[in-house]
């Protein structure tokens, strides 16, 4: 399966699908899945945009909302993570995944999804220590303080990701993980980033808890962004970390010093806008002319044998973030089933999982006290047993239903939000997404619970009227259509939901 990886996406989704577009028709292959590690920017609108952690100067809408909207349509399966400059209102109401536009899956705060054979896990934020430990106690809108504290790591999705048994293809992070840097070209990163040499030389570059997750599931391929720098590695494994508890791995590794996360996420020097078409065409040419290299092909670890198969090895790409003359994309070839289809399915022991922990999640600023390694994993197995009668058994079985639909109402160019309009899109929506696996689950929908239903459609404002003695501009209708109103969302009845098809058809051509 060809499996494109993506950096930091920063809202270009229209400039990713036709880079990856222009490889697809140039090297005469099709992109199966694309993967992006964080800082997607899922800003539906106005509302959304002022929820993102960042100054003023560096918010704009984006095209996400384009796809949000239905104007386009993703034209390849993407699933992304969460980073640190999120639209984080929009991602909590899918705190356990779900699609935040047709063909485009958010994994959730932490998650586990298959697609076409290939499991593949994820968490979401990055880490600082300061509110590892807590709850998920933000409340929207949120204040300045906790547009920052929502996307930090929190100790109960480590946990969680903790409780994996079976084996991961790939696994997804916003910050690498810790002590990556000494397993690839170490020389050449520090010299394309002087400011990482200290955090190098003391083992403190990266998450800690990603480290602990790393030593823990051993995924196949392990990809990242944040640094702005591509970097590749490979990390072998060793049977002694298997010897420490999943709860002994996460406190010994966040409890070690470490500075605050580096945020580098919005660089002075990043101003694209004066960049010319010239430079956008060459940066696509150089981005499809690197996909056929060989992952983990500038490090610098002579002693990993790869193809000895007693040695597990984590192959560890970072990429960049999407901008003229940056590594922020790469194909892969990722072996897979080519009899199995190409959609998205639950994955049975996650959703065991999440039974297993629901009770747990904490709303306040305190974290509830997490279970012991034995009873949560006798409790796994249990839920596991659950899930295959009750989940597996459906007409459907795990196959993940395609039923986004819009909450809040998308951004119009012509039709900006008034006052009022913003004001009621910053209080939180109950997505009807994680209602419904909620229900699937028959576990207690936590997230937003009380929050207002999808907002109903915009109605186009009426045109001014004219003044006494003006006349109207010949070819205008008093009330007349200015523009497409959005779909309506679905409503929620007797405690299920009427879902309706996603109905857009494919623009793939348009994308590029």
């Amino acid at each position: 399966m060809k499996i494109a990886i993506e950096g930091c996406c920063h809202g270009e989704l229209e400039k990713i699908y036709g880079t990856l577009s222009y490889i697809e028709q140039t090297q005469g292959i099709v992109i199966d899945l694309l993967l992006i590690c964080g800082d997607f920017q899922a800003i539906r609108n106005e509302a959304d945009m002022e929820s993102i952690a960042c100054p003023a100067k560096y918010r704009r809408m984006g095209g996400f909302y384009k796809y949000y909207s239905g104007e386009l349509r993703a034209p390849i399966p993407t699933i992304f993570i969460g980073g640190n400059h999120e639209a984080s209102n929009y991602l909590w109401e899918l705190y356990h995944g779900g699609w935040v536009a047709p063909n485009i899956y958010f994994l959730g705060f932490a998650g586990v999804v298959n697609f076409g054979g290939i499991r593949i896990g994820g968490v979401s934020g990055i880490f600082k220590q300061n509110h590892f430990n807590l709850g998920h106690f933000e409340r929207q809108p949120y204040g300045e303080s906790d547009q920052r504290s929502i996307y930090h790591v929190r100790k109960y999705n480590v946990f969680r990701l903790m409780q994996i048994q079976s084996s991961l293809d790939i696994f997804l992070s916003h910050d690498w993980p810790r002590g990556m840097s000494g397993f690839g070209n170490t020389k050449r990163l520090v010299t394309r980033r002087p400011f990482f040499a200290e955090e190098v030389r003391t083992n403190t570059l990266g998450s800690p808890p990603a480290e602990a997750l790393l030593k823990k599931l051993r995924p196949s391929y392990w990809f990242s962004a944040h640094l702005h720098v591509k970097y590749a590695a490979l990390y072998p494994h060793h049977e002694a970390a298997d010897t420490l508890s999943a709860e002994t791995l996460v406190t010994t590794q966040a409890s070690a010093t470490n500075p605050d996360a580096i945020d580098i996420g919005l660089d002075e020097d990043d101003d694209d806008d004066v960049r010319s078409d010239k430079e956008e065409e060459a940066t696509v040419k150089a981005q499809a002319s690197d996909t056929q290299g060989a992952l983990g092909s500038s490090t610098s670890v002579p002693d990993v044998d790869v193809s000895n198969p007693a040695v597990k090895v984590t192959r560890f790409l970072a990429l960049d973030k999407c901008l003229p003359g940056r590594d922020f994309l790469q194909v892969i070839d990722v072996p897979s089933d080519n009899n199995l289809p190409k959609d998205f399915y639950y994955d049975e022991e996650w959703l065991a999982i999440m039974r297993s922990c629901n009770e747990y999640l904490s709303l306040s600023r305190d974290q509830k006290p997490l279970p012991d390694d034995s009873t949560i994993r006798k409790r796994v197995a249990e839920e596991k047993t659950w899930v295959e009668a009750n989940v597996g058994s459906r007409q459907d079985g795990l196959r993940i239903p395609r039923n986004f639909q819009p909450t809040a109402a998308p951004y119009s160019p012509s039709l900006p939000f008034t006052g009022r309009e913003k004001e009621d899109a910053h209080r939180p929506y109950l997505n009807p997404q994680t209602f419904e696996l909620c229900d699937i689950l028959s576990i207690n929908n936590k997230i937003n619970p009380t929050g207002q239903g999808p907002a109903p459609r915009r109605a186009p404002r009426p045109p001014p009227q004219p003044q006494s003695g003006e006349v109207e501009s010949a070819g205008t209708e008093s009330g007349a259509k200015t523009e497409e109103s959005t779909p309506v969302a679905p409503s929620m009845q007797n405690g299920g939901l009427r879902n309706g098809g996603e109905g857009q058809k494919d623009v793939k051509s348009e994308a590029s």
